[in-house]
C-alpha cells in the first residue's frame, strides 16, 4: 500500500469516528439530563415522604420502656433476659387501653350519679 492509499483510508475512518464521537456526546448528555430529571423527581418524593414521616407522632422511648416493663410483669419475668414479642406488646397495650377505658367509664358513671 502506498502513502496515498493510507491517507485515504485514514481520512475515511476519521470522518465516521468523529461522527460517532459527536453522537456519543449527544447520547451522554441526553442520559445525563434524564438521570438528573429522575433524581430531582425522586428527591421531591423523598422530601414529601420525609415530611409526612416527621408529622407522625411516635411513642417515646420512656413510654415504650414502660410497656415492655408491663409485659415483663404480666409474663412474670424477674430478670430482663426474657424475650418480649410484638404480640406480647400488642396484648399488653390492648389490656392497658381497656383498663383506661373502664376507668374513664367508672369516673363518668360516678359523676353522673352525683348530678
Amino acid at each position: 500500500m502506498d502513502f496515498e492509499q493510507i491517507v485515504k483510508v485514514e481520512s475515511s475512518v476519521k470522518i465516521p469516528a468523529n461522527k460517532m464521537q459527536v453522537q456519543a456526546k449527544f447520547v451522554n448528555k441526553k442520559i445525563e439530563s434524564e438521570v438528573n430529571h429522575q433524581f430531582d423527581k425522586l428527591s421531591e418524593i423523598l422530601e414529601k415522604k420525609l415530611g409526612e414521616l416527621r408529622a407522625v407522632e411516635f411513642l417515646s422511648k420512656e413510654y415504650l420502656d414502660k410497656i415492655i416493663d408491663d409485659v415483663m410483669n404480666v409474663k412474670g419475668a424477674d430478670n430482663g433476659d426474657m424475650e418480649v414479642t410484638l404480640d406480647d406488646i400488642i396484648m399488653t397495650t390492648r389490656d392497658m387501653l381497656l383498663k383506661e377505658i373502664q376507668s374513664l367509664g367508672r369516673r363518668h358513671d360516678s359523676s353522673l350519679r352525683r348530678n
